[in-house]
């Protein structure tokens, strides 16, 4: 075991290969702990008691073979990340001492982050730790800097609050600045005896195992059990490191920059935590889930990335490192671009609705179509408008999900078997199940369900809402300023849950049948979040005072086409309700028709149009 004086108080540089992970270490699970811990100790060693050391964990180096004279080099296979933070930690104490008037400290510490010899010539090695490629920028900024302001001007964020945006390292520096400086100045507080006392701690009791490898020691095959099981390193890192150490030594740099690095330099978008609870991952997890699935034609499960990726790559369609770092790269392109805002509306559209869905299964099909078709832009927007059909069809008569694995596993292979006609392909995979995991519901399945089904009791409130925002979409010509509603809408009851204050049954009708019926699509609309609770369990019209009912509300208040049409209607009952969800059918219908089907120009918006009498219709009673 080894305290940090023996670690970087000699001539030695460290450096961390391309192939490792970027660092990642942060707040509240790494740099927080342990600048709680080594204040008492700092405290203990300033009262002149002997403090017990604190172990930080193990580094795994392996000694590089260098000229008779030079500085010693060592590769970290692992442990980069808390020597990474030891750097960060000394150079912010080394500021902050420095700054307080504590010169001799601030020396002291200099020679355990820099190399004095001065007969190194390549500047990254006067350095004690030298990171990997994505970390060396900021690194050499907070080495450079003098302090936090220097830093941020560096960075091109002058006066930039903490914490920055993808910029982990500078952060590391920026916290424990501000915590030692604090600390060091707190009231009634000895600054030299505190200097001193946080020196020591830090010198002599923060301590590691070095773990040195030797020429029989396969250090790829060390990395890989060290990090493979229950350690928080990313699959997508453990097939990084694998894909470049197959490569021979002149040739990772040049695939690491050509092909991986954009994985790394952006952590900000592909090591975000995305899913909910248990299933919460990095970004570049899940695609890597899709992007084994779809080259492996196997459903790869989230727990057995890495394992999916080793035997992929003893295949013959594999190929070399190259050629997977290059499928890779390929479709990790694709990928962030589809995640972006998209120009073509209905694509928007697509993806909008997809998100909300959440059928995360159905990537490695839609990476498969853009990778083998996105020049023919046509051709994939109709495949995607089938699959939207398939999927939202489903989705309203409450059709399982759980083996869309399978289905879209086998529509991959649809597209990836170099079909002539890819559109009409997948239009028959899509139509062939006749089972209830893989059926298309027919236009009789979907309109019963869209009439019928308790839709707001069945749907998460997301996907109700883009079921009525197409509706109004439907509705809307091409004349319109905007052809989409706000994403920011509730959903309302027309007739209200709590119908029975202002709302009589009459006709004949029973309480059990009004609350079916005021859950089904016929009765909802959208609303703003302030007049949603202001409609609230008004009646429809108001004899007493018959500007406040929710007739005249909606007329005075809403611009919303299919809301135009309710005010229109004298009354508002059960008849009216499912009157009213038919009549929305016959735009759900258009909007989702069966693949078979055309998709109907009448409600295309890209062109102007008037709505067929139907859709005129589908909102108002006087023309019923």
């Amino acid at each position: 075991m080894v305290n940090v004086q023996r670690l970087f108080g000699r001539e030695v540089h460290y450096a961390v290969p391309l192939y490792q992970r970027p660092y990642v270490w942060n707040e509240p699970d790494q740099w927080r702990p342990l600048w709680d811990d080594l204040q008492p100790l700092a405290e203990m060693v300033a009262n002149g008691q002997q403090g017990r050391a604190h172990f930080m964990g193990a580094s795994v180096q392996e000694p590089i073979a260098v000229p008779s004279g030079a500085t010693e080099t060592r590769r970290v296979i692992d442990g980069q990340q808390r020597l990474t933070t030891l750097q960060m930690l000394l150079k912010a104490f080394r500021d902050v001492a420095f700054a307080r008037g504590h010169a001799p400290h601030a020396k002291a510490i200099d020679k355990l982050l820099r190399n004095d010899d001065p007969l190194i010539a390549d500047a990254p090695k006067r350095l004690k730790l030298w990171p990997t490629r994505t970390d060396q920028q900021d690194y050499q900024h907070v080495m450079d800097a003098a302090c936090p302001a220097e830093l941020l001007q560096a960075l091109g964020k002058p006066g930039a609050p903490y914490p920055l945006k993808n910029h982990t390292i500078a952060n590391a520096y920026l916290f424990f600045h501000k915590e030692i400086d604090a600390w060091l100045t707190a009231e009634q507080a000895d600054l030299a005896s505190r200097v001193t006392g946080l020196y020591g701690a830090i010198r002599d009791q923060l301590r590691l195992v070095v773990i040195d490898l030797d020429e029989k020691d396969d250090a790829q095959a060390i990395f890989e059990t060290l990090n493979a099981r229950g350690a928080p390193l990313l699959s997508a890192d453990l097939v990084k490191n694998s894909l470049l150490g197959r490569l021979p030594p002149d040739k990772a740099d040049e695939a690491y920059r050509k092909y991986w690095q954009a994985f790394d330099s952006d952590g900000a978008f592909w090591r975000e935590l995305i899913g909910r609870g248990h299933a919460q991952r990095a970004r570049i997890e899940t695609f890597l889930q899709h992007a084994l699935t779809l080259l492996t034609g196997e459903i790869v499960s989230p727990g057995h990335l890495y394992n999916a990726y080793l035997d992929y790559a003893e295949t013959p369609a594999a190929g070399t490192a190259l050629d997977v770092l290059a499928r890779f790269k390929r479709l990790g392109d694709i990928y962030r671009r589809l995640l972006q805002p998209q120009t073509d509306e209905r694509l928007a559209r697509f993806f909008y609705r997809l998100h909300t869905l959440d059928v995360v299964t159905a990537w490695p099909f839609i990476l498969a179509l853009y990778d083998r078709h996105e020049d023919r832009p046509d051709l994939v927007r109709d495949v995607l408008i089938d699959l939207e059909s398939y999927l939202v069809r489903r989705m309203v008569c409450r059709l399982s999900t759980r083996g869309y694995g399978t289905v879209f596993a086998a529509l991959t292979g649809v597209v990836t078997a170099g079909q002539d006609d890819v559109v009409a392909a997948v239009r028959g995979a899509l139509l062939e199940g006749d089972a209830e995991v893989d059926r298309m519901p027919s236009d009789t399945e979907f309109e019963h369900a869209w009439v019928t089904n308790k839709l707001y009791e069945n749907l998460t409130r997301p996907r109700l809402r883009f079921l009525l925002e197409a509706v109004e979409e439907a509705l809307r010509t091409g004349f319109a300023e905007e052809t989409a509603p706000p994403r920011n809408l509730t959903i309302e009851h027309v007739m209200p849950q709590g119908w029975r204050e202002h709302w009589p049954l009459a006709g004949g009708a029973t309480a059990e049948h009004r609350d079916r019926t005021v859950q089904t699509i016929g009765n909802l609309t959208l609303l703003t979040r302030r007049f949603n609770p202001y409609q609230s369990n008004r009646p429809w019209v108001d004899g007493k005072t018959p500007e406040s009912g929710k007739r005249a509300n909606l007329d005075a208040h809403t611009v919303l086409v299919m809301n135009r049409g309710l005010c229109d209607r004298a009354d508002w009952t059960e008849n009216d309700i499912e009157e009213r969800a038919t009549q929305l059918f016959e735009l759900a219908k258009a909007t989702w028709p069966l693949p078979s089907q055309p998709n109907l120009q009448t409600f295309d918006t890209a062109q102007p149009h008037q709505p067929r009498s139907h859709a005129a219709s589908a909102t108002s009673g006087s023309e019923t």
